[in-house]
């Protein structure tokens, strides 16, 4: 038996929830940063490109809390590339806290995570920010190719806390 690594607590616990929720999915591509799963249900068949944080940006305000995942210009060249093929792309960016238990789970459409990185434009580096704030039903997603304030107006996406919803 192997020693456990950080990145299998926290992809245990995506696993754990799907699992818990009447899911089943499969590890097709492992990896430290991002492991990529298939997940077929009575809706269709869907790959869930994962991802994790250990803990949130260290800020000022105790109402709000960001998690700032990073893309690669190769992981980008992949989003960019991705045919459906019969199974949707989603992804799954793990939001870890102190206290494990209060983490949460984002989940994004491909057409969404296309939107926060900007996929069509080339940089060195891309951005998902997953925002958690106090008295706020969900969590909101921007990034390096959406701003989450437009014209003084919130301009981020609302993610839901259903996971059953995605799939």
């Amino acid at each position: 038996m192997g020693a456990v690594r950080k990145a299998d607590f926290y992809f245990g616990s995506m696993l754990s929830c799907l699992i818990n929720n009447g899911l089943a999915p499969a590890i097709i591509e492992p990896g430290d940063s991002r492991r990529i799963y298939k997940l077929t249900t009575d809706n269709g068949d869907y790959q869930l490109y994962a991802k994790y944080l250990s803990s949130p940006l260290r800020r000022q305000k105790k109402d709000a809390q960001l998690w700032q995942f990073i893309f690669s210009p190769d992981e980008v060249k992949y989003i960019r590339n991705y045919q459906e093929n019969g199974q949707k792309l989603y992804f799954v960016l793990i939001c870890g806290r102190e206290k494990l238990q209060d983490s949460e789970i984002a989940i994004l459409s491909l057409d969404e995570a296309k939107d926060c990185l900007d996929v069509d434009y080339e940089r060195e580096s891309y951005r998902i920010t997953i925002k958690w704030e106090k008295g706020i039903h969900g969590l909101k997603a921007y990034g390096t190719g959406r701003a989450d304030i437009l014209n003084g107006k919130d301009n981020t996406i609302r993610i839901s806390r259903d996971i059953l919803s995605y799939f």
